[in-house]
């Protein structure tokens, strides 16, 4: 059944007048002509969010309102800005302050909060400059700053600490931590000698994070298996994890003895038996921003979706959540969209319809990740673009709620642990632009609260771009074979070496091909723990039979 009522028929996207204040408009001025815009509504906009940054909230009865007796913005788009097509993201805004204030907000009261959150921006904004020489290109770097942080909020999409979701009461529960050493042996050195890696000993690994490059049949994959395994056995399968396979092609039985062995659940997700998740019901609603980087994820991974459209599907879904006070299905929202447009298809109603019809949601189940380790296999025969945004979805889910569940302690130079993450094929996200400050963020916060992120992907490249450096945040690079082994591409994989004719040996003996005594191939990589290393990986398949 479709949904009917007053609001969903309403034109929201008409034009809307707001007058400003004499004094703001000076400051609008005065801050124009430091930055040099030239766009009049730049600044507006800028001490808008900064205002809804700090959380600051405003009470229309006991406040005074800025006066009117400034600048007329009659046509709104100069204030709000525009989207495809010259409309105005006028909408926009009205569903920010409507989700700020937990209220849909009369066209009269949008004008006067949109007034006061803007004075109160702009104050902000002109004491911080005030205090500051800008001849030092201060306002540049502060200017830099409030648009991070903008960003930052658009791409978390669930804020735990804000209100409870409906998957979070559905498990309620504390997340809970491993308090002893953590190691394992990640191999050999041509010597013989074992390499032991205490990964959450403070005093050898202030940060646990782990990049493998390799590409097919290079042993990565056997290499993390034998990771986790180990670290399963000497925990006792206290330390969780949860593993992200985006290829799908191992199977529940070729796993068998590495399911059996780490006590994990194999989550196999194929059609009409899909993850037993709903991506809009974990997310938290009375937060504005997280509808804005659901649309944007969306966005990320189905780029057909236009601008126009994105702003038409925020709006269906702040209405279903007006309407129902709850999130809607993907069949409920790609309902409320055609209600919308007369029941007339266009590329969003296209695109939620590929994915329920490819069963890869099964939204009336529900799973927990946390305290338990999980294999989750995504499907071989879904579009690329599917489990791109699936899997990116859950990872958003989990970086959210491991960073709402705050740091752990550090005893003994011994760091708490709380759960593993491994994304097999990371590539595929690193790989987008817009998905890549999710991985980074996930890197570089997540170390504080006792995590371990593992990256995998085929080639060095894949973790070095031109706008972040992921090796940057990460303590254990392993190259195992790849395409590229040049010095220069080596040495931005596994960090600076003292001497690179060193380097240039460890990587002639690591690429001889070699053979154990049973004839099976040998696989290695290259470290840089002290110096860099050729070593002899192990092997998961080999560690079990032996």
């Amino acid at each position: 059944m479709r949904i009917k009522n007053h609001f969903l028929n309403r034109d929201i996207s008409k034009a809307m007048r707001i007058r400003i204040s004499k004094q703001n408009d000076y400051v609008i001025d005065r801050l124009k002509s430091i930055y040099q815009f030239s766009s009049e509504g730049i600044i507006p906009r800028l001490a808008f969010s900064y205002s809804l940054q700090v959380n600051k909230r405003f009470d229309l009865l006991k406040e005074t309102i800025p006066s009117s007796d400034g600048k007329d913005f009659r046509d709104d788009r100069s204030l709000f800005g525009t989207i495809i097509e010259a409309k105005s993201n006028y909408p926009i805004f009205k569903a920010i302050l409507d989700n700020h204030y937990e209220s849909l907000l009369s066209e009269e009261d949008f004008s006067k909060l949109f007034k006061l959150h803007l004075e109160h921006g702009l104050n902000m904004i002109s004491n911080e400059l005030n205090k500051k020489d800008l001849t030092s290109g201060y306002h540049i770097d502060f200017l830099m700053k409030l648009v991070k942080n903008g960003l930052s909020l658009r791409a978390n999409q669930v804020y735990i600490n804000a209100a409870t979701t409906e998957l979070d009461r559905k498990f309620d529960f504390e997340i809970k931590t491993y308090k002893n050493l953590v190691s394992f042996k990640l191999g050999k050195y041509a010597d013989g000698t074992e390499i032991i890696i205490r990964i959450n000993d403070e005093t050898e690994w202030s940060s646990r994070n782990i990049a493998i490059a390799g590409q097919n049949g290079s042993g990565k994959t056997q290499l993390i298996l034998d990771i986790i395994y180990q670290i399963s056995k000497n925990t006792k399968c206290e330390l969780p994890f949860s593993f992200f396979d985006f290829k799908g092609t191992d199977t529940k039985e070729s796993l068998e003895s590495f399911l059996k062995n780490t006590n994990c659940t194999f989550l196999k997700v194929e059609h009409n038996k899909g993850f037993p998740f709903s991506p809009l019901k974990n997310i938290d609603f009375k937060n504005p921003n997280n509808i804005l980087a659901f649309a944007n994820d969306f966005q990320t991974f189905f780029p057909e979706i236009k601008q126009v459209q994105s702003a038409s599907f925020i709006r269906s879904i702040q209405e279903f959540i007006n309407v129902n006070n709850r999130a809607p299905s993907l069949t409920e929202l790609m309902e409320s969209i055609l209600e919308r447009n007369n029941d007339r298809d266009n590329t969003i109603t296209s695109v939620l319809q590929q994915i329920i019809s490819a069963g890869i949601y099964d939204e009336d189940a529900s799973y927990s990740l946390f305290n338990c380790s999980t294999y989750v296999s995504m499907p071989s025969d879904v579009s690329k673009q599917i489990k791109q945004f699936v899997t990116f979805n859950q990872l958003k889910y989990l970086f959210n709620k491991f960073k709402s569940s705050g740091n752990t302690d550090v005893n003994d130079n011994i760091k708490e642990l709380k759960h593993i993450i491994i994304i097999d094929e990371a590539q595929n996200f690193l790989q987008k632009k817009s998905a890549r400050p999710v991985i980074e963020d996930m890197l570089r916060e997540l170390r504080s609260i006792g995590m371990i992120i593992v990256l995998i992907a085929q080639e060095t490249t894949d973790f070095v771009y031109p706008d972040f450096d992921f090796i940057s945040q990460v303590r254990l690079p392993i190259c195992a074979d790849v395409n590229d082994k040049s010095i220069s591409r080596m040495v931005k994989f596994i960090g600076s070496v003292n001497s690179e004719f060193t380097l240039s040996n460890e990587i002639k003996n690591y690429s001889t091909v070699e053979e154990d005594e049973k004839g099976y191939p040998i696989k290695k990589a290259i470290i840089n723990i002290d110096n860099p290393k050729a070593i002899i990986m192990r092997q998961f398949w080999k560690t079990i039979s032996e």
